[in-house]
């Protein structure tokens, strides 16, 4: 179940730079270009399930949509991570030949929006080809939310969805006569009795990230900024250099001061967790696979939920939506409603979350899945806790905006600085790079 791991790298703002020169460098002929009058409607779908089981799990369900479909046939554009995949979407749009769908994460799928480059989703929703009430209420509430941009249209639809989940070695725990932690006060507890016991263990380690390229600990940060009940973005404005960002930044302060957190690159929190350095990994439960290759049975790994804050549970919703780009034809539209919509019933949606190790997007999916959940229990932790996720918002530039948190958690952390200067300043580069993108 091997899953593979994309950076998002650069803003649509920032690769709309590239775009002519990137204009008709896809890796498969997109077939926009050529009439689909005469025979089957052709669409394009850009995508990045490139290998591994999400390749054979997207392949699956092509050939199974064309077995039902006769009249449409699907031709994919695979890229190799989603920098590449939004840069080649941005190129398209700008050369007036994108594909018929693509991934897209919400601040992709907000810039393109307010361009014109992409549909809204209502019509067909509601049309006879749509989705019942019970249907829509049949997805997971927190999911259908984020098909909505901040206008209130539905722009796209869920495809690969995951949650963070917190990784664990149960035989060190029970070794610092400790419980999994409930709590962020829990984890603090048992973090620094790693840290403090004779065995150069610490708690959890985390990769910061950069302005540039926002990796595990940037989403772990935001995660616990809204446990404490705070905001990435509110009222039309930054708002994690709040009370809340002050304080989640001084608990990470504070267990880097007791050597309880420690900092790496390239996933090291599971590296440290797999040379049983570290007691805890908090990542998605994509990593599922990754985790477990790199424990190789040396100890009892556990799964659980994200700890809670004074305000509850915090999450971070991670993965893509599916959208249709606007210069298409008639047909083609329609055909990728179709398309779409089949890949969130709950038969399609079990499947892709059986292979792939993503979540079901419909809770009638879950019952489908009973068996496979009664042997990899880790997943029905991370679709109950899909409740608690949000994504990020659906703001042109948000992606390069929340960057900056994991260069002013650096700052904090080995530089001396205080974390409201840190914050602030972060926050101040942060709208910014918002304003710049509208």
């Amino acid at each position: 179940m091997k899953v593979n791991r994309k950076v998002k790298t650069l803003s649509a703002f920032a690769a709309a730079a590239l775009a002519l020169s990137l204009a008709g460098c896809g890796t498969a002929q997109n077939p926009n270009t050529a009439s689909n009058t005469g025979g089957p409607v052709t669409i394009s779908f850009a995508e990045t399930m490139v290998s591994g089981t999400q390749k054979g799990a997207l392949d699956h369900l092509i050939s199974e949509f064309e077995s039902q479909h006769s009249n449409i046939k699907i031709t994919l554009m695979p890229e190799p991570n989603y920098g590449v995949l939004q840069q080649k979407e941005v190129a398209a749009v700008a050369a007036k030949n994108p594909p018929t769908i693509g991934q897209v994460y919400e601040d992709w799928a907000a810039d393109f929006a307010k361009s014109g480059a992409i549909i809204p989703l209502d019509s067909y929703i509601q049309g006879k080809d749509g989705f019942s009430q019970q249907e829509i209420a049949d997805f997971v509430p927190t999911i259908w939310k984020d098909q909505q941009l901040p206008d209130g249209k539905t722009w796209m639809l869920p495809f690969n969805k995951s949650d963070f989940v917190m990784y664990y070695n149960a035989d060190k725990i029970k070794q610092l006569n400790k419980t999994a932690p409930q709590t962020w006060q829990d984890f603090a507890s048992v973090a620094k009795a790693a840290a403090s016991s004779a065995n150069n263990t610490w708690g959890l380690t985390i990769d910061p990230g950069t302005p540039t390229a926002p990796a595990n600990g940037t989403y772990l940060w935001i995660s616990m900024l809204r446990s404490n009940g705070g905001h990435l973005y509110a009222n039309g404005k930054i708002a994690f250099n709040s009370a809340q960002g002050v304080q989640t930044m001084r608990f990470f302060k504070d267990l880097y001061s007791a050597g309880a957190l420690k900092l790496g690159s390239n996933y090291p929190g599971e590296t440290a967790l797999g040379a049983q350095r570290s007691v805890f990994d908090m990542s998605t439960v994509a990593s599922y696979p990754y985790v477990v290759h790199a424990v190789n049975k040396k100890f009892d790994l556990k799964v659980a939920a994200m700890p809670s804050g004074s305000a509850g549970q915090g999450n971070i919703m991670q993965g893509t939506n599916i959208a249709i780009f606007s210069q298409t034809s008639t047909a083609q539209k329609q055909a990728a409603w179709q398309f779409i919509k089949f890949l969130t019933e709950p038969q399609q949606t079990a499947y892709w979350a059986q292979q792939t190790g993503y979540l079901p997007i419909r809770t009638s999916a879950l019952p489908l899945m009973k068996a496979y959940l009664d042997s990899h229990p880790y997943q029905k932790i991370a679709a109950d806790s899909l409740q608690y996720a949000k994504a990020q918002p659906p703001v042109p530039g948000m992606q390069q905006a929340v960057g900056y948190i994991g260069d002013a958690i650096t700052r904090v952390l080995t530089q001396n600085v205080s974390a409201q200067q840190a914050l602030d300043q972060a926050a101040s580069k942060a709208q910014q790079a918002l304003a710049s993108a509208q």
